[in-house]
């Protein structure tokens, strides 16, 4: 992943990962910030998944760099990747209609962070749950255990997330 294309990673007690975009993301940077949200990537559109059943048929599976989405600023597009291996259980495809769900994430630290140069961080220890953080994820990801542990293991914590983007990052 490219530099500043931070994303975090909440893990809920049930196992299931929420992803979507830190506040440091770089299409924050560009004016107006993200102006669209396209989940029609890959082979498939995303937005028209429909998961039934206790054993999640009709799931897809994705490995922790597939493509989730696009989000599209004034100037430019970034991907935005699953940075968890495991079972894709729903879109947000009420960021089709309102993308500036994700904007109002500016300002607000949520923390998880992938290191190959991605951020992406776990909101488990006193994380500050902003508006976009409930409304304005991008996908929920459904991954086996063990897939979460070595997954853990690539991502920042809080701690670690906060010292690399200090720089950037409100007190």
């Amino acid at each position: 992943m490219k530099p500043g294309h931070d994303q975090y990673v909440h893990r809920h007690a049930n196992g299931l990962c929420i992803i979507g975009l830190a506040s440091t993301h770089i299409a924050f940077k560009d004016e107006g910030g993200v102006t669209s949200v396209d989940f029609n990537v890959g082979k498939s559109d995303r937005s028209g998944l429909k998961v039934t059943g206790k054993r999640k048929k009709n799931a897809l599976h994705f490995e922790s760099n597939t493509e989730l989405c696009k989000a599209c600023t004034n100037d430019a597009s970034y991907i935005v990747r699953c940075c968890v291996k495991g079972s894709l259980l729903e879109v947000n495809d009420r960021l089709i209609k309102k993308p500036e769900l994700l904007n109002s994430s500016v300002g607000v630290l949520t923390l998880t962070i992938q290191t190959v140069s991605c951020v992406s961080f776990d909101c488990a220890n006193n994380c500050d749950i902003g508006m976009a953080d409930r409304e304005g994820y991008i996908a929920i990801i459904m991954p086996k255990p063990a897939d979460w542990v070595k997954a853990k293991a690539t991502l920042l914590g809080t701690e670690e997330y906060r010292e690399l983007r200090k720089d950037i990052l409100p007190l």
